[in-house]
């Protein structure tokens, strides 16, 4: 899996490949040679390696991102800008009418998304064909859309693999998730690895506080019809850091009823934080 590449990493400061603009379809064609790349190592390492499993590391994150927004945009009638995230309170500016299967198609799309991400960071055998043949049924205004990222040193932080595997192995101490359920669009690179290391189902539900201004977590019939499939079981819910706290206690009052029973989760969390998730990898001052 990936994370035997990254040992190497300085987890304090992103790395330069972090900050990146690119199209949907050139990420899907990138993502391919590095992972077809790493994974003909075997057990062997090269110099730049680490290199170059950064790359995947923080760009494989951009496939559910963006499928996320088209998502949202379908089932909330926004319009699909090749460079735009629109806010819900846009919505009534547009009402764009879509048929019924396209809300199917998105939906369908962006859960495809989260497990295609999840298995380049497995570095599965056949990925690049898995990848072809979802790029195949994408709209082409998707394969346009231009990701952009930046450099954010909370979420890099909390991205750190060593972390990430500390808290799974504490959750397996005390809790067993039937299913992951992360707030995105922070939580999206621990989340795909934490989900790997549970061994569980992982699903992301928009709740971006800060940088889309959402005052609660996005949750559509779609969602509703999906996760209705563990209503008798158990979720662990996520977001990778903790700092004022507020997003993971309005995350886990909207979701935590959805489920028998639900724990919280974050990688790391500020010592003054407003709450104490259930689960912490490390508790933090700066």
């Amino acid at each position: 899996m990936i994370d035997r590449f990254l040992a190497g990493e300085d987890w304090e400061e992103p790395p330069a490949a972090m900050a990146f603009a690119a199209s949907y379809g050139s990420i899907l064609e990138e993502a391919s040679s590095l992972v077809a790349e790493l994974r003909g190592r075997g057990g062997e390492a090269a110099p730049g390696d680490a290199e170059l499993a950064a790359r995947l590391y923080v760009r494989s994150p951009a496939l559910v991102n963006v499928m996320l927004n088209y998502k949202i945009c379908v089932e909330h009638d926004l319009p699909l800008h090749p460079t735009v995230y629109y806010e819900l309170a846009e919505a009534r500016r547009y009402r764009i009418e879509r048929p019924i299967d396209e809300l199917e198609r998105a939906n369908r799309l962006y859960r495809e998304s989260i497990e295609l991400a999840r298995a380049a960071y497995r570095l599965e055998p056949g990925w690049e064909i898995a990848a072809a043949a979802f790029r195949s049924r994408l709209p082409p205004e998707i394969l346009s859309f231009v990701y952009t990222g930046g450099l954010d040193k909370y979420t890099w932080r909390a991205s750190e693999p060593a972390r990430i595997a500390a808290l799974a192995a504490a959750v397996r101490k005390a809790f067993h998730p039937e299913l992951l359920v992360a707030a995105a669009h922070g939580s999206i690179i621990p989340g795909l690895l934490l989900a790997e290391y549970l061994g569980i189902p992982l699903y992301f539900i928009r709740f971006s506080m800060f940088k889309r201004q959402d005052e609660t977590p996005i949750v559509s019939i779609a969602d509703e019809a999906w996760l209705a499939a563990w209503r008798q079981g158990s979720a662990l819910l996520f977001d990778e850091d903790v700092a004022k706290g507020t997003t993971l206690e309005r995350f886990t009052r909207c979701l935590q009823d959805r489920f028998a029973e639900s724990r919280s989760a974050c990688v790391i969390r500020h010592a003054g934080a407003s709450i104490r998730p259930d689960f912490a990898a490390r508790v933090w001052w700066d």
